[in-house]
């Protein structure tokens, strides 16, 4: 990543996690290439900006005029916003979908689901009245996601059934 991290979270199989970042992109990463910290060049930030405040200075779609030259990550997801708060991204549960998914939450609302292997996003759920999805969690048995809104009301997404 090249701006702060909000938010990491792990699979279960022990070697790979998440990390969701202000540069507006989550990363996969996998444990067994990471690098020794003595390693590790220092990037200095990109940008002078505060996400609680300000539009991200690069593109939403996460591109970044300098990429970290020394990413080791293993994917990285872009299309959801990173801004106004810390945004937290997530595999989606083992028990009903293998963790095929990640889905994060975004600063416009939405709740972004990406395939893990390919990174292309899946879905994207709206909410009308949202305005920032924080965070979000995937039930671990049923097709259905809930996230809070700010005002402290429950954003529930269920898959109709056939």
């Amino acid at each position: 990543h090249t701006e702060g991290i909000t938010h990491m979270s792990s699979r279960d199989d022990g070697y790979y996690f998440l990390s969701n970042a202000k540069d507006q992109t989550a990363k996969l990463w996998d444990l067994r290439k990471c690098v020794d910290h003595a390693g590790v060049q220092h990037m200095p930030r990109q940008y002078d900006w505060d996400y609680r405040r300000g539009e991200y200075p690069g593109n939403f779609d996460g591109a970044v005029a300098m990429p970290h030259p020394q990413d080791q990550s293993v994917l990285t997801y872009r299309g959801h916003a990173v801004k106004k708060t810390l945004i937290r991204c997530y595999f989606s549960p083992m028990h009903s979908t293998g963790q095929r998914f990640i889905y994060s939450g975004s600063a416009d609302g939405e709740v972004v689901i990406y395939d893990v292997l390919t990174g292309a996003v899946v879905d994207r759920l709206e909410s009308v009245e949202q305005g920032v999805t924080r965070d979000v969690r995937w039930h671990p048995f049923k097709p259905m996601l809930v996230s809070p809104d700010f005002h402290g009301k429950l954003c529930v997404w269920q898959k109709a059934a056939p």
